[in-house]
């Protein structure tokens, strides 16, 4: 049993070093952005989800609605845009019963990454930006960006999510900047560190089992 408590630690220990190095060596493709310009109509894929008031929530995919717009549709609820998103206008119109809580869009699945006006200079190659800003409507109690993108200098993050703490209803007229990654090397989060940290506690964690159930046995 001792032999089999050493070997079996030991196995442990080993396959978690061994992925654990795989995970510190796997090759990088950084995101390769494709220019500071990003219609609504290169954001294809992108997802965008409503909570509502009442509870529940809906999920709808972005898709083209015409030469450079782009759109997501739900029961009752609509977010659009077309046009260079530097410049043009994001709308998101509800008129369904109750109202809507949060409106989160996930922009990495299309592609996209949004793109803040500070730090300036930012990122290479995504020239200037544009924070969240309303135009007109019922302005959100607060947004938040999350999701920071791997060549990100504190600018470009994956998703921004809008809340309402009484519920909107009615039209919102918004500027958000966003930049599109190129086919080759999409737009990638920045990776996460927590997971080398998280085999190293498992093979630590091998070892200490292994310890006391020798001694135990001893």
């Amino acid at each position: 049993m001792v032999s089999f408590a050493k070997t079996l630690s030991a196995g442990v220990l080993g396959t978690a070093i061994a992925a654990m190095g795989t995970l510190l060596a796997a090759p990088s493709h950084a995101t390769t952005l494709t220019g500071f310009q990003t219609f609504g109509d290169d954001m294809d894929g992108m997802e965008v989800t409503v909570k509502f008031l009442g509870g529940g929530s809906e999920t709808k995919i972005w898709g083209d609605t015409g030469p450079g717009a782009g759109g997501a549709f739900g029961t009752g609820w609509s977010l659009v845009q077309s046009g260079d998103t530097f410049s043009s206008p994001w709308t998101l119109s509800y008129g369904g019963s109750g109202s809507i809580t949060s409106l989160l869009i996930n922009a990495i699945p299309g592609n996209t990454v949004f793109d803040l006006s500070e730090p300036s200079p930012g990122t290479p190659g995504s020239a200037n930006g544009r924070t969240f800003d309303v135009q007109s409507g019922q302005a959100p109690t607060s947004s938040n960006y999350s999701v920071p993108i791997d060549i990100s200098v504190g600018d470009l993050f994956g998703q921004l999510t809008l809340q309402w703490a009484n519920g909107f209803k009615g039209d919102l007229s918004f500027l958000a900047d966003t930049d599109s990654g190129t086919t080759d090397d999409p737009v990638d989060p920045k990776p996460v560190p927590e997971s080398a940290a998280l085999l190293g506690l498992l093979a630590i964690g091998a070892l200490g089992a292994g310890s006391r159930l020798r001694w135990q046995r001893g």
